[in-house]
């Protein structure tokens, strides 16, 4: 089925379609004023402005509005029905027909609810569940959707709002709880392609409401509700951990300071990896809680206790190389650097080699200058390390050295940016040349083109054409559309290259003439 598959009027002025198109199901927005659009979007890849669907959803719109006038002349309304209907089977209706549309159901719920009486638990817990059952998403469907809405917490936040409008703020808070539990569960047991669809605000939005009411509600109270549900397990490694955290930091003056730090200690020793990032991320909080407290050297006592974690253990090093104190510094690189080796087979990080550097260079010892030049450069090529390592050789030493560190790099099977770095800083241009030929792409070419141009004028000429050529005929968009647009003002700086650039051009214009968002960005060339 190809077209509209749903529409519906939002509010007053705004309506939402779901249209079935060529690459998959689009979410269509409009606004009006009455009677023109004043605001649209449209989740397809279309380079158009506006894409061809937004007229076929203003055309249903009319055609609805136009039908609903009709109606309303024509035939009777609702309200007038209504009138006519007793209370007691209007009431029959609307339950059984909530059995059957889960919509319907949380609509009463949030037109209603101030009359079901709070009992000892959180009456809107059960209205949430009830609300996400009716949230069916399919993750092919919306491809090429940024972020796709909930309406169902919308409208939730939205009755928080109205409660906190009339000053009922422990409702807004037993909302904004309600909103937090019933959504981490449905995210927890959901496809984790799928949970990413869904924006972070709506982890974060409901916390934000309940710190702006903090000085409306029994802070222990709430204290206490954080400490305990931040322990369950749908919450690790999600916004809403966070946002436990962040109240908790907030009410850390009101409430008993020492139960958040027991909580903390309570959650690491169920952490079976003390060096894994679920551990160091309880750490941060206590780090950054005594942070908050002024107590420093607690903060820094964290660190050195579990400098099994790479930051910390970072952090531990930076102070103790600050303060000169170098055999302590080295001896705990040199352990983590160990601990590392007994861990992975391939150990590959030039962080503790270029501290040990800093160190060496700071004692004066050239021989471990040299060795650790030759490891980093080895790991990954830098052109500033290079350099330092080459001056430490004479003339005949650095030719065979040099050739060392090529056949370390090279690997002829794909492009490898370290072979490049060694040859532009060995100003060998035509090993270089051959090398981003044989591996062309639009970013190496970007990358090395200053460094062979002078040289290759004819050669890079026919890279460019090359490259424009073969990207064109694969990709679209404004943003590619720019990057040729630069490209096509870098070529014509060669002798001929405007030349070129134009033959380029033109043929473009013959071959593209459809894509009309492409020809008017060449348009400026």
């Amino acid at each position: 089925m190809y077209g509209i598959v749903k529409l519906r009027n939002i509010s007053k002025n705004e309506w939402e379609a779901k249209f079935q198109g060529n690459y998959g199901l689009y979410t269509i927005k409009i606004t009006t004023n009455g009677k023109k659009t004043t605001y649209f979007s449209c989740s397809c890849p279309s380079d158009y402005y506006p894409c061809k669907h937004i007229p076929d959803v203003e055309e249903a719109i009319a055609k609805r509005i136009a039908d609903n006038k009709k109606e309303k002349k024509d035939n009777i309304q609702l309200c007038d029905l209504i009138k006519n209907v007793s209370a007691q089977d209007l009431r029959k209706f609307i339950i059984t027909q909530s059995e059957y549309d889960l919509e319907l159901q949380n609509a009463v719920f949030l037109e209603f609810s101030d009359n079901i009486e709070n009992t000892k638990g959180n009456k809107y817990l059960m209205m949430l569940r009830k609300a996400f059952e009716s949230v069916a998403i399919d993750a092919n469907e919306y491809y090429h959707e940024e972020w796709i809405n909930i309406d169902v917490l919308d409208q939730w936040f939205e009755k928080a709002d109205k409660y906190i409008e009339r000053k009922q703020y422990d409702e807004a808070i037993l909302v904004c709880k309600a909103c937090i539990e019933e959504y981490s569960e449905w995210l927890y047991n959901i496809d984790d392609d799928i949970s990413l669809l869904f924006s972070d605000e709506y982890q974060s939005v409901p916390f934000d409401i309940m710190i702006s009411l903090l000085k409306h509600t029994n802070k222990k109270e709430l204290f206490d509700y954080c400490l305990m549900e931040m322990k369950k397990k749908k919450y690790a490694k999600t916004e809403f951990f966070c946002g436990f955290q962040r109240i908790i930091k907030k009410l850390k003056a009101s409430v008993d300071t020492d139960a958040f730090i027991i909580k903390q200690d309570e959650m690491l020793n169920n952490v079976k990896d003390k060096s894994s990032s679920e551990a160091e991320k309880i750490l941060r909080q206590k780090i950054y809680y005594y942070r908050c407290l002024s107590q420093d050297k607690k903060a820094w006592a964290v660190m050195e206790d579990n400098i099994q974690i790479k930051s910390f253990c970072l952090k531990v090093v930076k102070k103790k190389i600050n303060k000169n104190m170098f055999p302590e510094a080295k001896e705990l690189i040199n352990n983590y650097i160990e601990n590392q080796n007994k861990n992975t087979d391939n150990y590959s990080d030039n962080t503790w080699n270029l501290l040990l550097l800093d160190i060496a260079q700071k004692e004066n010892d050239y021989p471990a200058i040299r060795e650790l030049l030759n490891k980093i450069i080895n790991i990954n090529f830098e052109e500033k390390y290079y350099k330092a390592y080459k001056e430490m050789f004479d003339p005949e030493e650095w030719h065979i050295e040099r050739e060392k560190l090529l056949q370390h790099y090279c690997n002829e099977e794909y492009f490898n940016k370290s072979v490049a770095g060694l040859l532009k800083a060995e100003n060998d241009k035509e090993y270089l040349k051959r090398n981003i030929d044989k591996f062309l792409s639009l970013d190496r070419l970007d990358n090395y083109f200053k460094c062979i141009s002078p040289d290759y004028d004819i050669d890079v000429r026919k890279m460019y054409k090359k490259i424009l050529a073969f990207y064109t005929e694969n990709f679209t968009g404004k943003h590619f559309y720019e990057h040729i647009l630069l490209l096509l003002k870098r070529l014509s700086g060669y002798k001929n290259g405007e030349k070129t650039a134009l033959d380029i051009i033109n043929k473009f214009r013959i071959t593209y003439a459809k894509r009309t968002l492409m020809m008017e960005v060449l348009a400026r060339f």
